[in-house]
């Protein structure tokens, strides 16, 4: 068979389709080279403190959305970054404990007594629950689904003291917040550098400015 003959009945060659999720890893890139010059700026740490202090206090929405990917796209910086969250998140939870205290002594006893509940028998049922285990429910409250802010405010209601208070709230929130940022800093080259290789760029520098793709 002459060669052009089999050029004739060979079947055409295939273009290899582009790697699934290339696109999406190409966006995810570009936003996390956003985080990355967020966390080399002055604000990162502030922002992440600030996003930490409204959710502990009075704003709902999850509680590392903040310092998770700014400590992802520079994970040199997570323990720093987390140190900020900390802060701000013990310094929302006093503001949450205090807005319980204000409860009870100003316009909370009479909604309770507007809903036909005695407020000193309400607080004193819950009061020795606070009293003996109230610091593990805020030490909880830090680390796992339970909201935080509602068991600060409550620990307030229900008086719990403050020195039991803040030593649970600071131990869990640091707890949390440095058990994130050692696994962003153990992990978080590692993937970086898959994702780059997934969006078809080179891993060799942190994310900064990714260039769009001609055509």
């Amino acid at each position: 068979m002459s060669s052009e003959t089999a050029a004739r009945t060979s079947p055409p060659a295939t273009v290899a389709p582009a790697p699934r999720g290339g696109r999406i890893s190409r966006a995810i890139y570009r936003l996390l080279g956003f985080f990355h010059r967020a966390a080399e700026s002055g604000w990162g740490g502030r922002a992440v403190a600030a996003w930490a202090y409204l959710q502990a206090s009075v704003v709902p929405g999850p509680t590392d959305a903040v310092i998770f990917p700014l400590a992802l796209a520079d994970p040199r910086r997570a323990f720093r970054l987390a140190t900020f969250a900390v802060v701000g998140a013990v310094l929302g939870g006093l503001t949450a404990y205090a807005i319980g205290v204000g409860f009870v002594a100003g316009w909370g006893a009479g909604f309770l007594e507007m809903l036909g509940i005695s407020p000193a028998a309400a607080l004193e049922a819950n009061r020795a629950l606070f009293e003996r285990r109230g610091w593990i429910l805020v030490l909880l409250s830090t680390v796992s689904p339970l909201s935080s802010k509602l068991v600060c405010i409550a620990a307030g209601a229900f008086g719990l003291p403050l020195w039991h208070f803040l030593p649970a709230l600071a131990a869990g929130r640091a707890i949390r917040n440095y058990t994130i940022a050692t696994v962003l800093r153990l992990a978080g080259p590692t993937l970086l550098a898959r994702l780059a290789r997934r969006a078809g760029i080179s891993d060799r520098d942190p994310p900064r400015v990714v260039p769009a793709r001609a055509g």
